[in-house]
């Protein structure tokens, strides 16, 4: 339940920044600062007649992606267009900021919503490499049976504001407004809240997620000593299978269709060609087929070809199956109890009607977008499957989306690794905790601290508080400061600031090991 779009997460930037570092020694390849996805085109008419259907509204979601290995894209951008009277549509090029290394970075396109009165919504489906796409819309029954079809669209503030104003009259939401100053403050807050919790300074016992296409079966990876076990989930039945994968923290599990299971190791990416990265290394931990056939040889490394994922749509759960008419909000407010961020799930039927669902802990390991919410939903419809931290670590957990209630899908009792350093600037740090970073800044000032020098906040399990930092002479200066006043694993923040740190006194004696500078 990632869903919460916050979390463009630091592995994953990491791992994309690395294969980009990786490309400058091909000499075909070039990082560009901007990802471009393709031209559209295309119709929209009646299903029975086959006549065109001007005025509709279509929206095009544009995604980009290294491999067909792993089933994670990233979300460059919508656009939106209305029919002609013939009923076709144009889209130029979309061009957003980020690196990219062409020709390696492979974009896709795909219709996400369409839209017009006395028609059900059309299911998503993938735009064609070359020519128009063509899409046939049914006639709805009534409007229950067109609010059944029709979902909104996770896209960015004005991205597609004729869809959503039409999703919006059609589900007479008049709740749904735009947000005003003070809720993007507090988006911001939250999301520098997050840099401070758990979910993000702490990972395990459980490393990865993976559900399969269909949504019957979930793999997830357990840390255990030096290597790693990966347990295969039925959720129908909770029968699970472990399978033992050694030393493999680098990897991440992948589904190949709904009846193989693979591991794969995005790193290796960084030395192979263009025409070899479609067979990265990969390790086939479980197949329907080699389970019907003892006699097929033992899984092992390999990199040869292998079928290509499920459509896009599939994995992103963009399909009307298993949604099943209804939408998905991801709220976030803070928790009274630690100070960090809540998440709530808010959930619209078909009818209409709405409730709120309180969402266990928070989200935790790597990063997986196939949708949101949620990470994965369930075959049933009624679960989705995440990554959060509960019970002290971050765990494989099945979240019932009527109820509310959840169950861990992991036994695992291994010791949780969390990160107790972390160096932030204060400019982040005061949009996080602005009044204590205030009271920070008093006590150090009334302590007669350097306002320009760097400093560190070191924080007792209780919370108690001690700032070192420097007077104008450089001397070293050790001052108690308010409590700390958020749950956080963090024991030492090291607070950058604008200035230069000055340097240290040659006779200050100290077993604390100060800010570079700057």
């Amino acid at each position: 339940m990632h869903g919460n779009a916050v979390r463009a997460r630091g592995a994953r930037r990491l791992a994309i920044a690395g294969l980009a570092a990786g490309l400058f020694g091909l000499t075909a390849c070039v990082v560009l600062p901007v990802r471009i996805g393709p031209a559209v085109a295309g119709q929209v008419v009646d299903q029975a007649s086959g006549k065109p259907i001007a005025d509709a509204i279509v929206v095009v979601r544009f995604d980009g992606r290294y491999d067909d290995v792993l089933p994670d894209r990233d979300l460059i951008g919508h656009q939106e267009a209305r029919t002609d009277a013939s009923g076709r549509f144009q889209m130029d090029r979309i061009v957003r900021p980020g690196f990219s290394a062409w020709p390696l970075f492979q974009t896709e396109a795909r219709v996400v919503g369409v839209m017009h009165a006395g028609y059900r919504c059309a299911s998503p489906r993938a735009v064609p490499e070359a020519g128009p796409v063509r899409i046939a819309l049914t006639p709805a029954l009534d409007a229950l049976d067109r609010r059944d079809s029709c979902r909104p669209v996770s896209a960015e503030r004005g991205e597609v504001t004729a869809y959503m104003d039409e999703w919006r009259t059609l589900f007479a939401d008049s709740g749904a407004q735009p947000p005003d100053g003070n809720e993007r403050q507090v988006e911001r807050l939250l999301a520098a809240r997050t840099l401070l919790g758990f979910g993000e300074n702490c990972s395990g016992p459980v490393m990865d997620l993976a559900v399969a296409p269909d949504g019957a079966r979930a793999a997830f990876r357990v840390a255990a000593g030096e290597g790693a076990r990966v347990q295969r989930v039925e959720l129908a039945s909770g029968a699970q299978t472990t399978i033992d994968v050694g030393a493999s923290l680098n990897t991440r599990l992948a589904w190949v269709g709904a009846s193989e299971l693979v591991l794969v190791e995005p790193e290796s990416m960084q030395t192979h060609s263009l025409a070899m990265l479609a067979s990265a290394p990969h390790v086939r931990l479980w197949s329907a087929a080699q389970e019907a056939s003892p006699a097929a040889p033992a899984p092992g490394w390999s990199s040869a070809s292998r079928p290509r994922p499920l459509d896009p749509e599939n994995l992103n759960d963009e399909n009307d199956r298993a949604w099943r008419g209804r939408s998905f909000v991801l709220a976030r407010t803070l928790d009274s109890t630690t100070g960090l961020p809540a998440d709530e799930l808010r959930v619209t039927r078909t009818d209409g009607s709405r409730f709120a669902l309180a969402l266990p802990g928070e989200a935790c390991g790597l990063p997986g977008r196939f949708g949101r919410p949620h990470y994965r939903m369930a075959a049933d419809g009624r679960s989705g499957l995440d990554l959060r931290f509960v019970d002290g670590g971050c765990h494989a957990l099945r979240i019932d989306l009527e109820s509310g209630s959840w169950q861990r899908l992991d036994s695992a009792s291994q010791p949780t690794q969390c990160e107790t350093a972390r160096r932030i600037p204060a400019a982040n740090l005061s949009t996080a905790l602005r009044g204590y970073m205030r009271d920070v800044k008093a006590a150090l000032s009334e302590g007669g601290a350097d306002p320009a020098a760097a400093f560190v906040l070191e924080i007792a399990e209780a919370g108690e508080t001690t700032a070192q930092s420097r007077d104008f002479a450089g001397n070293r200066l050790s001052l108690r400061v308010p409590r700390f006043p958020i749950a956080t694993p963090l024991r030492r923040i090291d607070v950058s600031t604008v200035g230069f740190a000055r340097p240290m006194a040659s006779d200050a004696p100290s077993g604390l090991a100060m800010p570079e500078p700057l």
